[in-house]
């Protein structure tokens, strides 16, 4: 048996926006647990797995209102073969079903954009979840306008419709992601420490449906990828949106509190530098062009600072704990662009809040 995607071949055009979106949501899943590996244009529109088992997903979206697939819609050959060539195998069902291997424990799912017909609805599911029992008729009238389709294994039409599920999904490929988007939010707030921008979860979404799955798409071969290989994606994706590495760098409240009380800093103190320090974040990410650079400019001198700091507070030169800070902070304010007051000052501190919550402890121990 030859095994082949659905459509006889790796992606070769534009236009899979929708399907693109709809996998994105599979890949999500898989971050909740659900799949342990998600693959694209493989043997399916979709691949999920559950460890060696396999749920084959197929993807058939229908324009225009009033359009809705039935039983009989999803086991008609395709009507742009010849006459001679309109069997059961060219019919979405039949695509579905063959060309693939079926061990136990296999499903399929045909995902549509629409409520369908009474008899195919019977088949729906809610997305992770699993179907009720289908009445004899649905499944016999299946079987029956799909008879002579060949399957290998042993296995029968029967075997397949008892493990078909019909997943209904958002109309438009923009209403899917909506629904992607909804999800992505929260998990960039985690990753950030703080409330993302909205452009940037419009980024995260761009490049996760667009890079990471659009591109692979076209690729030669398909690759089955796992919820790490997801989860480094995310990050890249985060990483391009917002130019901020998570580094261990994007700690909460406490983490700047600790690094700043052996400086002498109250907590009331390090509260307000923290929310100071988001303030600046938030800006840093908005900005574009010349400002940006300006202030990457300025980190890159801090962080110099910083370093220099560190490095004469482990020669013993400057003691540990509030005469390091202090050191650090005059160093600081003493910068050319500072003093001119081309940078305030309170920018600039910010800056300082931002490079002690990201790295080592620089005023207490040795290190």
């Amino acid at each position: 048996m030859t095994l082949v995607p659905a459509d006889g071949g790796r992606r070769s055009r534009r236009g899979f926006l929708y399907q693109d979106a709809v996998t994105l949501l599979d890949c999500l899943d898989m971050l909740d647990g659900h799949w342990t590996a998600v693959s694209w244009e493989d043997l399916e529109d979709i691949l999920c797995h559950r460890e060696a088992v396999p749920v084959y997903r197929q993807v058939k979206t229908v324009e225009g209102a009033g359009k809705r697939h039935s039983i009989a819609d999803v086991c008609r050959p395709d009507m742009a073969k010849k006459l001679e060539n309109r069997t059961p195998e060219t019919s979405y069902l039949g695509k579905l079903f063959l060309g693939k291997p079926l061990p136990e424990g296999t499903r399929f799912t045909l995902i549509v954009n629409e409520t369908p017909a009474q008899d195919l609805y019977e088949f729906a599911c809610e997305r992770s979840g699993t179907r009720e029992p289908v009445s004899d008729k649905a499944r016999v009238a299946i079987i029956e306008k799909l008879n002579g389709l060949l399957l290998p294994e042993g296995r029968d039409v029967g075997w397949c419709v008892d493990r078909l599920d019909v997943l209904i999904t958002a109309r438009t490929s923009d209403q899917v992601e909506d629904e992607a988007r909804r999800r992505l939010a929260p998990m960039v707030r985690a990753y950030l420490g703080e409330d993302p921008l909205v452009t940037e979860v419009d980024e995260v979404l761009k490049w996760l449906v667009s890079v990471h799955i659009g591109r692979s798409a076209t690729e030669l071969s398909p690759r089955r990828h796992t919820a790490e290989d997801f989860r480094g994606a995310f990050e890249e994706s985060i990483l391009r949106a917002t130019g901020q590495r998570r580094d261990g760098g994007m700690e909460r409240l406490l983490t700047l509190q600790e690094k700043l009380r052996p400086a002498g800093v109250l907590e009331a103190e390090a509260e307000r530098q923290h929310e100071t320090m988001l303030a600046f974040r938030r800006t840093r990410r908005a900005s574009l062009g010349t400002a940006r650079q300006r202030y990457d400019a300025l980190a890159d001198k801090i962080y110099a600072i910083c370093q220099l700091t560190a490095a004469r507070r482990r020669a013993g030169r400057i003691d540990a704990g509030a005469p390091a800070y202090l050191a650090t902070l005059d160093a600081v304010c003493e910068l050319p662009e500072v003093v001119a007051g081309d940078v305030p000052i309170n920018e600039a501190l910010a800056v300082l809040s931002d490079i002690t919550a990201r790295c080592q402890n620089r005023y207490e121990d040795a290190s």
